[in-house]
């Protein structure tokens, strides 16, 4: 399975637009893999719970659930990716 390298640039597309990201921290949380996504300053976006975005640069099908925002400025955002 391929993961998010920290501190380096990724594409989450969200309802078909591609937002570029860069992953600021991985862990693996037992369920699956968690990862923190800084969006530049200039995407405002809002997450709802559980939404999900496509993650292309990991494989065609591998998805990440939006999980909460980790600081106060919205745009620092936490996923899931399921290992299975």
């Amino acid at each position: 399975m391929k993961l998010p390298i920290v501190n380096e640039a990724l594409a989450l597309v969200i309802k078909g637009k591609t937002h570029h990201v860069t992953c600021t921290d991985l862990f693996d949380g037992g369920y699956g893999y968690y990862f923190d996504a800084l969006f530049p300053k200039t995407t405002r976006y809002k997450f709802s719970d559980g939404e999900q975005c496509q993650l292309p640069e990991l494989g065609e099908q591998r998805l990440a659930g939006f999980v909460s925002y980790t600081k106060a400025d919205g745009k620092t955002a936490r996923f899931l990716i399921q290992k299975w």
